[in-house]
């Protein structure tokens, strides 16, 4: 047993005497070159030893390991970064061309008609005047004084309005018979005609009648009333223009 181990040590040793011898003979012949702590033989191979490792200069680091010999200690290079995938740039807008702009004929509005011309129409109007009671006694047909300034009036009126006609019509109170009441209602209508013809009216305009006691105006149970139911109206018609419009 002893013998065998003596045996292996030997051998190793010779080996290792062998690898030496080399080194020294690529040394002595100056043809062996040094690249980055490995040594490297004239044909510019890394040397290895007996074991079959790279033999390391004298300065050797870990940081000159290369990944022929000790690639343990050779850093792994960092893993390429991801290509950076550029989306692709968007589709442009389809460019959308504004449309003509459309003429509008301006519209014409035709003026409004003209308002039709005013049509006035005639009208015609009654008016009365009245001779109070006053204008003659009781029983009587005889125009008083009194009466001057309502005969007046009518006389202005028959001048001023010289298409109308006239219609004068007498009354009485209630006392008496109706048969007297007529015919002096009638007499009195009588002298106011001829009051009026006098005054220049032409009597074809004038009217007069009686109405005796009818209409009374007034209560002929007083005296009060009894006058004024003693009376003479002056009836005309008088046409007049107005603003009424028809149309």
């Amino acid at each position: 047993m002893m013998n065998k181990m003596l045996a292996k040590k030997m051998t190793a040793s010779v080996v290792l005497g062998a690898a030496l011898s080399v080194l020294a003979t690529g040394i002595a012949t100056a043809h062996t070159v040094v690249n980055e702590g490995y040594v490297i033989d004239a044909q510019g191979n890394l040397v290895r030893d007996g074991f079959g490792d790279c033999v390391k200069t004298g300065y050797w680091t870990p940081a000159m390991a290369n990944a022929t010999c000790d690639a343990s200690l050779v850093k792994k290079p960092a893993p390429a970064p991801a290509p950076v995938v550029v989306a692709p740039a968007p589709a442009p807008a389809p460019v959308v061309e504004a449309p003509a702009p459309v003429v509008v004929a301006p519209v014409v509005v035709a003026p409004p008609p003209p308002p039709p011309a005013p049509v006035f129409k005639t009208v015609v109007t009654e008016k009365a005047l009245t001779l109070s009671g006053t204008s003659f006694d009781t029983g009587s047909a005889v125009l008083k004084k009194a009466a001057t300034a309502k005969l007046e009036e009518a006389v202005t009126f028959a001048n001023e309005n010289k298409d109308s006609d006239l219609v004068i019509s007498g009354f009485t109170d209630s006392r008496g018979s109706e048969a007297k009441n007529v015919k002096l209602s009638a007499a009195r209508a009588a002298a106011v005609k001829a009051y009026l013809v006098k005054k220049g009216v032409a009597a074809s305009r004038l009217t007069s009648k009686g109405m005796g006691s009818a209409n009374p105006v007034g209560d002929n149970k007083t005296k009060a009333g009894q006058e004024a139911n003693r009376r003479v109206e002056i009836h005309t018609t008088v046409k007049q223009e107005t603003k009424v419009r028809v149309n």
